[in-house]
């Protein structure tokens, strides 16, 4: 490609420098001149077509041979485009203007009116396609230009195959914005980049038969930590202010990004993204920065590396949908939060986006002050008393559901993960213990509450205490009518069904779910209200239950309906209160905002709830949800779910498990699919490095396959065992087997790199 004159123009190697193609500040015409017999050194050790076709060949004839371009003579050598930000795109200098940006660029202030870089796009080196039309992800059936356009507000195109004009099925009908919002390529690059991303490729130089990233032979990278640091000719530091590294070809892209950048991740300047993919995809180089425990680790900021399926037409193992729902969680959704905290700070007269540095510094500062907001961490703020409860209310008396302890126990089915509207009352003995330093008052984590006994906390138009006995469960209305409370919380804990004969089968199905059964008794399946549930969980997407737990306490305070005022206990701050609201309708959601959403800390799932509420109400709202209560097709159900914004397989199954009666519905997690390869099939993951969707279905199916009736209830049941809580009432042998478990798959994972190494 013949590029115009650039100040990111390509150039040789530079001597002693690791920036083969652009130069950094300060480096010499003749250090590069002197360094270009290197490259051709290289060209020179490249084997034969011959021999690799050999190598290919020799590996077994039972595997089908990949697809090769058509190529006479050598392996040509490509060369990536140069990097694409604001500064090369809507500049008005034609001399700094990349080669991709549109040939008069927009009349705008060149520094004032664009934000620092806040999110690196990383692709790993462009396709014959993108080579050939010159664009950036260049190929028709790539989604990464579909599910950008969804994100910011354009459309790529129709959608639709110029040689057929048949739709393209896998985008036409989920794409969010009509034809008459089609971009073309230089002004989709505009509207990236005006919101402060940016694009460029991990290899700047290879050679390679075709476009699979595997097939890369002698690359060379990008000085990729150079640019997001400040060293690279053409973008100040000023320009910077990386939060997060996004990778377009999922663990592939995520393998090439570790080879040429392991020293990155070892500094401690870079860390894997919370999400189980990046976890997965990182986990050995972010293990080895653990060990090498270099000074800087622990002071020094670090950009979050995201890995993020992929997005070419040759990674079919996600839909679109799951595509654009990791890429709205993992990328656009934080970066644009990034961009609007950025604006704002410019109304403000403040300085403009964050940097890391700064970043961490908040961070630091706010988990300083103490949260308003109880959640179940192991030393809560906030205490609420069951002497101070007594006096709310003193006319409504305790009421007896008439359920025994084995049909129904709160103390493993309030606090499991299925909803996040309770919070544990402690006893008057257990708060003295605590504030005489005799320990927290409670033994409480994230996941569950075992040995508490009483709860508080909003239901619909009530504020309802629950309380465990050892023979029953009782309650008590706090706030709002009693008329048919009673009535109401059974239909909630779904107390129609009988768990003992549920127990009883299971048992006979699973021995070890037997052992499980006699520990913990009585966790049943809850049925939420679905519009809550599924708002509730459109939150708790790549979050933790505290976080989870304040995110939905601001959003019942900005759109719910007041209804009560709790006593609360904080510490040395003493005494306060805690104002509970009911969750938002649909219609009190009508005039929210994404901005709102954003402000009250929803960030990227801000939109989420914007799109998802708009479509819903389309759908015929709450009704629409409680109609597929009757569908008998969980898997119909799922699809269904899908549809709405920020809802992918995981979050559709939990909704239609926890509020729509659909009792075949997995929720499949990394916990799940730990569960399903110890006890039922140590190869359901394959060789997989993530859930894909063929392997989230094979773990639900290992489920329904053994539990005949309600499987989502046991899977529930296994699934509480696993919560460190309950561990200390699990039977020891039971316990065993999990940990010997584990450290078998920790010492395979060990072998299996050594073995990896060796070769």
């Amino acid at each position: 490609m013949d590029a115009p004159t650039s100040q990111l123009r390509r150039s040789a190697r530079a001597a002693g420098t690791k920036s083969p193609h652009f130069p950094l500040k300060g480096a010499s015409k003749s250090s590069e001149a002197a360094a270009a017999p290197k490259g051709a050194a290289a060209k020179s050790k490249q084997p034969s077509k011959s021999k690799r076709k050999a190598k290919s060949a020799s590996k077994g004839s039972n595997k089908k041979p990949k697809a090769k371009a058509k190529a006479s003579g050598p392996v040509k050598r490509t060369s990536s485009f140069e990097p694409v930000w604001w500064g090369n795109v809507l500049t008005s200098d034609a001399a700094k203007r990349h080669p991709h940006a549109a040939a008069v660029s927009p009349a705008k202030s060149f520094e004032a009116s664009y934000p620092p870089v806040h999110t690196l796009i990383l692709g790993t080196h462009p396709s014959i396609a993108s080579l050939d039309r010159n664009q950036m992800f260049g190929h028709d059936l790539n989604a990464y230009w579909y599910i950008a356009g969804d994100a910011l507000g354009f459309r790529r195109s129709k959608a639709v195959s110029p040689k057929t004009g048949k739709p393209y099925v896998y985008f036409h009908e989920h794409l969010r914005h009509g034809e008459d919002e089609i971009l073309e390529y230089p002004q989709q690059i505009e509207r990236l980049v005006s919101k402060g991303f940016a694009m460029w490729d991990i290899v700047a130089e290879c050679e390679r038969e075709g476009s699979l990233d595997q097939d890369i032979k002698e690359d060379a990278p990008n000085p990729i930590r150079d640019l997001c640091e400040g060293r690279l000719e053409g973008i100040e530091s000023e320009h910077l202010a990386v939060q997060r590294i996004a990778i377009a070809n999922g663990t592939t892209g995520s393998k090439a990004f570790v080879k040429h950048f392991k020293e990155w991740f070892l500094d401690g300047k870079l860390c894997a993204a919370s999400d189980d993919m990046s976890q997965r995809a990182f986990k050995s180089v972010m293990n080895q920065a653990k060990k090498v425990n270099r000074s800087s680790m622990s002071d020094e900021p670090a950009i979050e590396v995201v890995c993020l399926p992929g997005v070419s037409p040759a990674a079919a193992k996600f839909t679109y949908l799951e595509k654009r729902s990791a890429w709205d969680e993992g990328c656009y959704g934080p970066g644009l939060a990034d961009y609007d905290e950025w604006k704002k700070s410019r109304q403000n007269g403040k300085s403009a986006c964050k940097t890391p540095e700064t970043k961490k510094r908040k961070a630091t500062k706010k988990s300083a002050s103490k949260s308003v907001t109880p959640s179940p961490s192991k030393s809560p703020s906030v205490r609420i008393l069951s002497s101070d409860l007594a006096k709310l209310a003193p006319e409504n008396k305790w009421v007896d559901l008439e359920v025994p302890a084995t049909e129904l126990r709160p103390s493993s089915t309030l606090t499991n993960g299925q909803c996040f509207n309770w919070m544990v009352v402690e006893s008057e003995l257990a708060s003295d213990s605590a504030s005489s330093g005799g320990g927290s008052p409670q033994k409480q984590s994230a996941w569950g509450t075992h040995d508490a006994k009483e709860w508080v906390g909003p239901l619909r138009n009530r504020v309802i205490s629950i309380r465990e006995t050892p023979a029953t469960t009782q309650f008590r209305v706090l706030h709002g009518s009693s008329a048919g409370a009673k009535e109401d919380l059974q239909q909630y804990f779904r107390l129609e069904t009988p768990l003992a004969p549920l127990y009883k089968e299971w048992s006979n199905a699973d021995a070890r779910l037997s052992k499980i059964a006699q520990a913990i008794p009585g966790v049943r399946i809850l049925r939420q209200d679905p519009v809550e549930c599924m708002f509730s969980f459109i939150c708790s997407s790549n979050n933790n239950i505290p976080r989870i737990t304040k995110m939905l306490s601001a959003f019942r305070e900005r759109y719910g309906s007041f209804m009560l005022e709790l006593p609360i206990h904080q510490g040395e701050e003493g005494e306060g209160s805690l104002r509970l609201y009911s969750f938002p309708t649909l219609d009190s959601l009508g005039d929210a905002t994404e901005e709102e959403l954003r402000e009250m800390g929803l960030g990227y799932r801000a939109k989420y709830i914007i799109d998802t509420r708009n479509l819903l109400v389309e759908s015929g709202g709450g009704e629409f949800l409680l109609g597929l209560r009757s569908q008998r097709d969980s898997q119909q159900v799922q699809e269904e779910l899908i549809k709405f914004s920020g809802i992918g397989r995981k979050v559709a199954d939990c909704v239609a498990l926890f509020s729509l009666d659909q009792d075949d519905a997995i929720p499949v997690d990394v916990h799940v699919q730990h569960i399903a390869s110890r006890d039922y099939d140590p190869t359901v993951l394959g060789e997989a490095k993530s859930i894909t969707p063929t392997i989230y279905k094979r773990v639900g199916d290992l489920f329904r396959d053994r539990f005949a009736s309600k499987p989502g209830w046991a899977h529930s049941l296994l699934f509480v065992a696993e919560l460190p809580s309950f561990r200390g009432v699990l039977p020891a042998d039971v316990v065993r087997e999990m940990d010997e478990w584990k450290e078998l798959e920790q010492r395979k994972k060990k072998e299996s790199k050594q073995n990896a190494k060796s070769k």
